[in-house]
């Protein structure tokens, strides 16, 4: 074999040697025009063929090594691996052994794999038992001459020209020990709180428990992710008919699935002073459900505009309705998140009894989406005696909006890009004239990837009637946003 090797060793060297010495006699045989150049070109072949010889050389002196350290086996030829095999075995060991460190960490429960989806980055034990999923989103705005709703005459004397992250926040999702033990915690970081904080007991289609802190399912409009909305924001109707976020119990679930009767219901208790507290104001509780039937399509998930291109007609018709007593007459997520409706305070604890009720539609068909809302709600001074003045204030609202991506009427225009109107009211006091208020709204979105990414363009039309003034004003308000969820 060694001997083998050196013929090998030799049958590279001779050519070698030969090609160099076959160079000398080209170069000698040429008209010497420049004979210093010549000779410089000579030394330089000489050192190349030095080097190469002490290279064989040290090849044959470690091969020497080899002989005298190596056993020599009698009875049968000595078998040697070829250096290409000997580097295959090497790899495949490498690889062999990385999957048993695999195993043996998926043994331990530890995450197996990242990928990236729809809800962000995703994380995930082999075993099934555990799975995270982490997404952060901006929300940039730019509004022009304000941006929150008028409620009064003044609110339309405003003139700011602004830019803001409107929303920065970071949700956690996935489940833990069964796939059917869901969790979901949702962080402000522009207006600092913990939105959401809930477990959901997933494991029957027909009856789904909640616990924790977290959005009532009430209404569309306000269930809804201000990140799948529709609009830029939702209308002038939420800020006073939301019951938003509160913290208790929810059941929930489908029955009937495929049926003429497939109906959705839904049901809470809560302890009715939204997010911002950890206690009670006092011994009564607020209550909260919502009978849906899906008429056509099934049930449709919470989220606006039609992007998943309903091939076949949709339809949700849902009633609703809540009761709470508390020092509160509305909501909004934050710190301090009971608030007084305008031309109210934050009153004592359990000074106000809230009823209302809400009914609603929703239809999507081939990219046309339609939503409809209409809301009453009655608030009860329960300080003030019987039949007293301003003991009972009653409020009505509603809303309906309608959205469709014209390309499948014109294929020239993008995809993508979707047109959507609304119109919407506010009358604070039924027993009082002149007192509405008014939104007309346009919008034009284009998704990049759904509602994960989009910019939109909104313009309103508001209208605000003073009923001690018995006038009405109006302003345009602009709205310029690109929602990004990664």
């Amino acid at each position: 074999m060694n001997k083998l090797f050196i013929g090998r060793l030799l049958s590279h060297a001779i050519p070698v040697v030969l090609f160099g010495l076959f160079l000398s006699g080209v170069v000698l045989a040429a008209e010497p025009r420049d004979p210093e150049r010549y000779m410089q070109e000579l030394l330089a072949i000489e050192k190349r063929l030095d080097a190469k010889l002490q290279a064989l050389d040290e090849k044959l002196k470690r091969l020497e090594q080899l002989e005298a350290t190596q056993p020599v086996k009698a009875t049968a030829p000595e078998h040697v691996v070829p250096a290409k095999d000997q580097e295959s075995a090497l790899a495949q060991a490498e690889v062999d052994a990385k999957s048993d460190d695999t195993k043996t960490q998926a043994q331990g429960g530890l995450p197996s794999g990242v990928s990236y989806g729809k809800n962000g980055f995703e994380f995930k034990t082999d075993d099934g038992k555990f799975a995270l999923a982490i997404q952060n989103r901006i929300q940039a705005r730019y509004a022009n001459p304000f941006d929150s709703d008028p409620r009064s005459l003044g609110d339309l004397d405003r003139d700011q020209s602004t830019f803001m992250i409107r929303r920065a926040r970071t949700k956690l999702k996935g489940h833990a020990y069964w796939p059917w033990l869901k969790y979901y915690l949702q962080y402000d970081w522009s207006q600092p709180v913990l939105r959401d904080l809930n477990l959901t007991v997933d494991k029957f289609q027909w009856a789904k428990l909640w616990v924790g802190r977290g959005k009532v399912l009430y209404n569309d409009e306000r269930v809804t992710s201000s990140g799948n909305q529709q609009f830029v924001n939702r209308s002038i109707v939420n800020d006073i008919f939301t019951v938003d976020r509160q913290q208790g119990v929810q059941i929930f679930g489908n029955l009937f699935p495929g049926t003429w009767h497939d109906i959705s219901y839904y049901a809470g208790v809560y302890a009715g002073l939204g997010v911002g507290e950890r206690n009670n104001d006092d011994n009564n509780m607020m209550y909260s459900g919502r009978l849906q039937w899906n008429a056509l399509g099934g049930e449709m998930p919470f989220s606006q505009s039609d992007l998943e291109f309903h091939e076949n007609p949709a339809l949700n018709f849902a009633f609703a309705a809540a009761t709470n007593q508390s020092r509160c007459t509305a909501f909004e997520t934050d710190n301090r998140s009971c608030r007084a409706l305008p031309g109210f305070n934050v009153g004592e604890d359990g000074q106000y009894r809230i009823n209302q009720m809400m009914e609603e539609v929703r239809f999507k068909w081939q990219g046309l989406s339609i939503q409809h809302e209409m809301h009453w709600k009655e608030v009860i001074d329960t300080l003030r005696a019987q039949g007293a003045g301003g003991r009972e204030t009653n409020l009505m609202g509603g809303l309906i909006q309608a959205g469709y991506f014209p390309h499948y009427l014109v294929a020239i225009i993008p995809k993508n890009l979707e047109f959507a109107g609304r119109y919407a009211f506010v009358d604070p006091n039924v027993d009082v004239d002149n007192d509405r208020q008014q939104e007309f709204s346009g919008v034009m979105t284009y998704f990049f990837n759904g509602h994960n990414n989009k910019v939109n363009f909104q313009v309103s039309h508001l209208i605000v009637e003073d009923p001690r003034q018995g006038i009405s004003q109006s302003d345009q308000r602009f709205w310029l946003q690109w929602d990004l969820s990664f």
